[in-house]
């Protein structure tokens, strides 16, 4: 996967400054709309599970304290023309937030999550279901959340 305007996190001094170290990636993801009026604790029962709003690919990047969840997607069946859908930036040491403020699991199943994800030019948040195909896929995601907040309290921050 190439580089995706990645907004405020994407300028030349960040990128030289900053280790970059992928994660996880995952090839085949959905997002969902979260019905609305939805409020934490979230199921997914509710969502519309045969109508994905968009078939991903995820990346978990970190980025010096942030990780970074990148959801692209390919236009027209051309593999190597990726194109960033979301992007959620987790940040727990700066913004002081815990990582379930990014990332919630669901109430009712072990493949869905809600997400935070965000436009930094616009300023602007939103809510969306993420949902992977295999419980194997979502184990993987829960674990690299998992080593990425361990790795925080070991650094000290």
């Amino acid at each position: 996967m190439g580089d995706y305007d990645l907004g405020l996190l994407d300028d030349e001094q960040y990128k030289v400054e900053v280790l970059r170290t992928k994660m996880l990636g995952i090839a085949e993801c959905f997002m969902y709309r979260l019905p609305s009026g939805s409020r934490s604790p979230y199921r997914a029962e509710g969502w519309p599970l045969t109508k994905p709003l968009q078939c991903v690919s995820l990346r978990l990047e970190r980025r010096g304290t942030a990780l970074l969840l990148i959801f692209t997607y390919t236009q027209d069946n051309k593999p190597h023309k990726s194109k960033l859908f979301a992007l959620c930036t987790v940040d727990i040491v700066e913004k002081n937030h815990p990582l379930d403020y990014y990332v919630e699991s669901v109430l009712d199943s072990t493949r869905y999550f809600v997400v935070r994800v965000t436009d930094e030019k616009a300023g602007r948040e939103a809510l969306i279901g993420l949902g992977f195909r295999e419980r194997e896929e979502a184990g993987d995601f829960r674990a690299a959340l998992s080593k990425y907040e361990a790795d925080i309290a070991k650094e000290g921050h």
